[in-house]
């Protein structure tokens, strides 16, 4: 019998979890799961698992970065 191996490429995870998308911004679980109920950032549910979207999140982060004198939400 032959064996597959599957390689996944991390890097091209479209969905993380929410441990994947800490360690990969910067910010701690606790802060990445509060911005998961903040309208507009681009997580799922999945059952109680938390999903989220990597380069939406990218994106909404970086905005909300520039604006951060004015709007950017409390998560703490």
């Amino acid at each position: 019998l032959e064996r597959c191996v599957i390689i996944v490429d991390e890097s091209r995870k479209i969905m993380l979890s929410v441990k994947e998308f800490s360690e990969l911004s910067g910010l701690g679980e606790k802060s990445i799961r509060r911005l998961s109920h903040v309208q507009g950032f681009p997580a799922l549910r999945n059952g109680v698992r938390i999903m989220i979207h990597r380069q939406a999140a990218d994106a909404w982060l970086a905005d909300y970065a520039q604006h951060q004198d004015s709007c950017l939400p409390t998560i703490g």
